[in-house]
């Protein structure tokens, strides 16, 4: 009978090599998955994005009460009248700002290097462009009175 020393190391880098390459072929899909995972991530981190979800929201609540709507400044900017309330949203420099009666302004968005306000009928289209070369673009439905 053949006795096998186990503290020899003599034939395990063969089979050290099999485990290795086992080992690794199971990490690799891994990473993968991780890597996919994690720039799904960071797209969701994005804060472009959610300051340009944000705005949409927040022009959404002025448009629902609004009586008339005028697109001004060649589309860079909209005029929303709410009874005795008016409303400009426009691009000035880099931002989109928010004028209430004609006093003061506040930030709505910023980085902003391009926008293109339409309204056809009863349809607004909003077209953004952003400094980092991103482009948005949202419709509304509006309920004018007629």
């Amino acid at each position: 009978m053949h006795r096998v020393n186990i503290r020899s190391s003599n034939g395990f880098t063969f089979l050290d090599s099999l485990l290795e390459l086992l080992a690794l072929s199971v990490m690799l899909p891994l990473v993968v998955l991780f890597y996919l995972f994690s720039s799904h991530f960071m797209l969701d981190l994005d804060s472009g994005a959610t300051e340009f979800r944000l705005f949409t929201l927040e022009l959404q609540q002025y448009l629902d009460g609004s009586e008339q709507i005028y697109i001004m400044r060649d589309g860079k900017g909209m005029r929303i009248v709410q009874g005795a309330i008016v409303y400009d949203i426009e691009l000035y420099g880099s931002v989109v700002r928010k004028r209430k009666d004609q006093l003061g302004h506040e930030i709505m968005l910023t980085d902003v290097k391009n926008s293109m306000f339409r309204l056809e009928g009863k349809r607004l289209t909003i077209q953004l462009e952003f400094q980092s070369g991103a482009k948005e673009e949202v419709d509304y439905a509006l309920a004018l009175p007629d």
